[in-house]
């Protein structure tokens, strides 16, 4: 019997190791469109802050050339004010003149707002080439090996069962079907261990009398409370003792 406890308490671990696999069957692909998620969220910020900065170039060449073209108009304006004979002429031009003026200061106040964004967009290309970079690198550095480990993740849980397999076909078939159900039912835990007079599964208080048969280990001990295969951490039992 003491045998058959440490082959169930072998099983254990391998079914453990199988749940870590699975685990990982999660885990790890979505790590990877992590990975692959701030590569592409980097690329849509550092094109958004580009766009940005070519619609405020295209918006300064545009006022800049308004600019140039109330200039233009003011110079034009000024040359015929020689040449004017009336007082009311010369004031209207006088009037647009003007006019021209306020709406050119008012275009080189929007321009001087203009560029202290584009500094501030500038600011920001910099820093989301930068994050980019770092997505890159880190998606060049990880990605290979996560994929790796995906791709051989089924091939070692399939290792791993059959290694399970191979310990289960030593015991009666009963306690394989009670093991089996217990790993499917119970967490993937059909083995728990006492702790302080507890069952390691579920925290159930384990009898006196259960406690004599765990230490003398003739016979499989099932806890009261969830049914699993209870034990008793033995210097000898291949299972860990944490």
């Amino acid at each position: 019997m003491k045998e058959q406890l440490k082959v169930l308490a072998e099983m254990q671990k391998l079914d453990d190791k199988i749940g870590q696999y699975r685990v990982l069957q999660d885990v790890l692909p979505k790590q990877l469109n992590e990975i692959n998620e701030k590569v592409e969220q980097a690329t849509i910020d550092l094109l958004a802050g580009e766009t940005e900065k070519a619609e405020i170039n295209k918006l300064q060449r545009a006022q800049e050339g308004e600019i140039k073209t109330h200039q233009e108009q003011i110079k034009k304006y000024s040359t015929q004010l020689s040449s004017i004979k009336t007082n009311k002429e010369y004031k209207a031009l006088n009037s647009e003149i003007a006019y021209l003026k306020d709406k050119i200061s008012e275009l080189e106040s929007q321009l001087l707002a203009l560029m202290d964004t584009e500094t501030e967009v500038k600011a920001r290309i910099v820093d989301c080439k930068k994050v980019l970079a770092e997505a890159e690198a880190n998606k060049k550095a990880k990605e290979g090996d996560l994929k790796a480990q995906i791709d051989t993740l089924e091939e070692k849980i399939e290792s791993t069962r059959a290694e399970r397999n191979k310990l289960a076909v030593t015991l009666p078939v009963a306690l394989i079907k009670r093991y089996g159900n217990m790993i499917k039912n119970k967490g993937n835990q059909a083995v728990a261990y006492s702790h302080d007079g507890s069952c390691g599964g579920c925290g159930f208080v384990i009898r006196q009398q259960m406690r004599i048969e765990l230490q003398l280990r003739e016979k499989v001990v099932y806890c009261e409370n969830c049914g699993r295969i209870l034990m008793n951490h033995i210097q000898e039992d291949t299972t860990e003792t944490g």
